[in-house]
């Protein structure tokens, strides 16, 4: 396993600070790589500290890359490794306590009739102090890996599960808490009770509560997605959030306040959803559509809520067919183009907003002088600068992913809590 110390691309010294990049809401921290072209941001904890992947030379093959699970921190970027038996991994959240959850590969080769197969198998991985934790294992329980930890040591994941090994079938995605206390495992069982329907966990917080999906059926014929909040003490019992018109609804992130996240399916579109949010701990409380940066590019995708209850996420500044989104935040009853709250010569086009903290430090990605990068954005107080440009057209604002990227998050199977 190789635990390696790269400096970031970006000098993060105050003093070195032009006044003019301090003079908008937003400062934009370049968290750098691990010494590729390519960087993701995934979570921050209450301190700042960051995980995601990054891009990583071969030793091997000059010219190849293979994404590395990554901490992001001013001192210096850190490689958390892989396997000595894998290639990839990614870390996809971190606690106050720099204990950061993801998936790492593992490849073997098995050899039958002559002829040799290889496999990749992934594993729902902790990176603490150096060292990567595979997960306990479960029966028939395969393909695993772990979306976030909460300030408890407990673990969300998703699993594929064969829950009758005789039948056909390969197996199911389930989501499970593991909890380190116990070293005790639970599963969340669909709405709908069939061994084929899937289930998901999205989102933690500090009380023990998990919000998440399944599959639902509506009839013989008709299949929806439900989203639930539920108690890691009683992960059996899960409790309904409201849709609208039985159309699928992802709930994405959970504060301390049992607020949710997420995103709904807009009726007579092919895939188009909007962001929602839902304070489920009023008893009648419905679900509350947020809205679009742009009202003529309706698609918008919350991913993660605070304590605070802003909001972040994606939404989409173009036609469709383009696929050009911006990173958002959603605060004071209004969503905001992150990439307007920036100084205007950053140079960035912030993609996609990904997870904040307390103090409203913003993590995601975007693009950067032709790369795709990490950042952080940090508050400042200061007003929004006046670029003296008209109002954006459809493809200003924000920024797509170029097609290597595309290619490559396709290949990793990238998912950001199931995005």
């Amino acid at each position: 396993m190789k635990f390696k110390m790269t400096k970031t691309l970006l000098a993060l010294s105050i003093s070195a600070m032009t006044s003019a990049s301090l003079a908008a809401p937003y400062e934009v921290v370049d968290l750098g790589g691990l010494g590729g072209t390519m960087s993701v941001a995934f979570d921050v904890n209450q301190a700042g500290q960051v995980v995601g992947y990054a891009s990583v030379p071969s030793e091997e093959n000059e010219g190849q890359f293979f994404a590395h699970a990554a901490l992001f921190d001013e001192s210096g970027n850190t490689d958390l490794g892989v396997y000595p038996e894998g290639t990839i991994s990614q870390a996809v959240g971190i606690n106050d306590a720099m204990t950061a959850v993801g998936f790492s590969n593992k490849i073997t080769e098995s050899t039958s009739d002559g002829s040799s197969t290889i496999v990749s198998d992934v594993y729902a991985t902790i990176f603490e102090m150096g060292n990567l934790i595979e997960l306990p294992s479960q029966e028939n329980v395969d393909n695993t890996r772990a979306f976030g930890i909460n300030n408890n040591n407990q673990i969300f994941l998703v699993g594929r599960i064969d829950l009758n090994p005789d039948d056909e079938l390969s197996g199911t995605d389930r989501g499970f808490i593991y909890d380190r206390n116990t070293d005790t495992y639970s599963m969340v069982t669909p709405f709908t009770d069939d061994i084929s329907k899937r289930s998901y966990i999205t989102g933690i917080n500090d009380n023990g509560r998990i919000t998440g999906f399944t599959d639902f059926d509506i009839s013989d014929s008709e299949t929806t997605i439900k989203s639930y909040i539920a108690s890691v003490d009683d992960i059996e019992t899960l409790e309904e959030i409201p849709s609208i018109d039985n159309r699928a609804i992802f709930a994405q992130g959970i504060n301390m306040n049992d607020e949710v996240v997420g995103s709904i399916y807009i009726s007579g579109t092919r895939d188009l959803r909007e962001a929602f949010y839902i304070n489920m701990s009023a008893g009648d409380s419905e679900i509350t559509t947020l809205g679009f940066i742009d009202p003529r590019f309706n698609d918008s995708r919350a991913r993660d809520i605070n304590n605070m209850g802003q909001v972040v996420g994606k939404a989409l500044v173009s036609v469709p067919t383009l696929d050009e989104y911006a990173a958002f935040i959603h605060e004071d009853g209004e969503m905001k183009d992150l990439n307007t709250l920036i100084s205007c010569d950053s140079g960035w086009k912030l993609t996609e907003a990904t997870a904040i903290n307390d103090s409203g430090q913003i993590v995601g990605f975007g693009s950067f002088e032709g790369e795709v990068r990490a950042f952080r954005l940090d508050p400042t107080g200061e007003p929004v600068e006046d670029c003296g440009t008209e109002e954006p057209g459809p493809s200003d604002g924000g920024g797509s992913l170029p097609v290597a990227l595309v290619a490559i998050l396709a290949a990793l199977g990238l998912r950001r809590r199931l995005s």
